[in-house]
């Protein structure tokens, strides 16, 4: 009920759909049943996923291809994990309620397994260059609010650490993100509202 009543809902994809013959499977190796991307959207009404996480490549490039292919076939938007190049440079902005908002995403690594060479375009990786080239070109789209979803911190920890603190006071001081949503710990950690300077402007 908390989901159908949202204007927006978002969640973390931790996980792939990489389809029957790639064997499903859980850790450490996720691969879902495909199913679950319809289910995400007929039964839950999902808008968004982020699909940048430590899980991204766990069935490689291939797995990772094809759960673009299953989320576009359920009709849920996704950032974070791309095809190809020219997708990678794109920003996702949906508008909700004639207010346009911005998405981009991020994770602090895939657990060792790195995209083929040359296409490390396929996972968005925590780097602060290209926070900051993705936070101005959805202001330079037109977005009202930009929303960064970031997969860091320690899992099952209840509170965030000093590295998480220090990312968002820089992520929220140099870029034009409005927001952070966190995930990652697989536990609800509290919620704060920073203070920062961002242009001359608190």
């Amino acid at each position: 009920p908390y989901i159908k009543t949202s204007d927006i809902s978002i969640a973390n994809l931790e996980t792939v759909f990489a389809g029957s013959e790639a064997g499903y499977a859980g850790y450490p190796l996720f691969n879902c049943p495909e199913q679950l991307a319809g289910s995400l959207k007929q039964v839950l009404e999902m808008d968004v996923v982020t699909t940048a996480n430590n899980h991204s490549l766990d069935k490689r490039k291939s797995g990772l291809d094809s759960t673009i292919d299953f989320l576009d076939a359920a009709g849920i938007s996704h950032t974070g994990t791309y095809k190809n190049e020219e997708d990678s440079k794109k920003i996702l902005i949906k508008e909700v309620k004639g207010i346009k908002l911005a998405f981009i995403s991020y994770t602090y690594g895939t657990n060792g397994i790195d995209p083929p060479k040359g296409m490390e375009y396929a996972v968005n990786l925590l780097k602060k260059d290209k926070i900051k080239e993705d936070a101005q070109k959805a202001k330079e789209q037109g977005a009202d609010y930009c929303i960064a979803l970031v997969h860091w911190g320690v899992e099952l920890e209840q509170k965030p650490n000093k590295e998480q603190k220090d990312l968002a006071e820089w992520i929220l001081s140099n870029t034009s993100v409005n927001m952070i949503i966190g995930n990652h710990p697989h536990v609800v950690q509290p919620i704060d509202e920073l203070k920062v300077t961002f242009e001359g402007k608190e």
